[in-house]
């Protein structure tokens, strides 16, 4: 991690999960310091472009095509700062899922793009890929970060991709698991499960029953910033996504490809 310099960070991983209060689509700039990051302003990623549709519920923000937004967002972050990125930016961290799939791969392009164009002397910007279960725990109570907890994304049918954390360290990698996968977490002390609107309600009754709590994640590009500056960067060229299972266009490709 380069001690000096500044980070971008991007989360726009999960953007059809519908957010409530705090959070959201956005980028993220800070200030490096020996010890973490001094975060100095986040800019939302708006909704806006195909596929952009009020979230459900009362009053809450739009959810859905920000891709269009990222590099609008990123140009309104730097104009309101005197850091020029060319000279200043030493790091990009990037949330890489698991998520959905488009906006992890223009995330992850940006990320790589914006590394690439700030060099300096000759060398790009280092780049950081953020789990975004790491992102979701780092915004979540300190109480809750402090226990055991499960972080469930990317849910599909009766499937969801989980991991688990034990005092803010991963106990493994994450995993699609159904419910009857997910219910011995519980009698692992993993007494909560932060998971967004989309899990699967055998998941989620399956851990009630057990005695879980489930809290809504918050996808925050300042925890993206926070937590990037703790991993170890790499080249531009390595950032790639985290996919829990293959791509439906792949798997359609592939199924035809298999036909006599």
């Amino acid at each position: 991690m380069a001690a000096h310099g500044h980070i971008l960070a991007i989360e726009i991983s999960n953007p059809s999960a519908g957010h409530s209060g705090t959070g959201g689509p956005g980028v993220a700039l800070g200030r490096l310091k020996d010890r973490g990051v001094d975060v100095l302003d986040v800019e939302p990623v708006r909704a806006s472009g195909f596929g952009a549709r009020p979230a459900p519920g009362s009053g809450a923000p739009a959810f859905g095509g920000h891709d269009d937004d990222l590099m609008p967002a990123i140009d309104r972050l730097f104009g309101r700062t005197d850091v020029r990125p060319r000279a200043q930016l030493a790091l990009v961290a990037v949330s890489v899922g698991p998520g959905g799939y488009t906006s992890l791969r223009v995330a992850c392009a940006v990320g790589k793009m914006i590394a690439a164009a700030a060099a300096n002397a000759g060398e790009p910007a280092r780049c950081v890929g953020v789990p975004t279960t790491m992102v979701v725990l780092e915004s979540a109570p300190a109480d809750v970060r402090a226990g055991r907890v499960a972080v469930a994304l990317a849910s599909k049918a009766e499937t969801a991709w989980i991991e688990c954390f034990d005092a803010g360290l991963s106990t493994g990698p994450g995993r699609i698991m159904t419910a009857e996968d997910a219910t011995p977490l519980i009698a692992k002390g993993a007494r909560t499960l932060i998971a967004d609107r989309f899990l699967p309600q055998s998941i989620r009754s399956a851990l009630a029953a057990a005695g879980a709590r489930v809290l809504e994640p918050v996808f925050d590009a300042a925890a993206c910033a926070r937590v990037g500056v703790g991993l170890p960067s790499i080249a531009p060229s390595d950032l790639v996504p985290i996919y829990p299972r293959e791509p439906d266009a792949v798997t359609l490709w592939r199924s035809r490809a298999e036909r006599p």
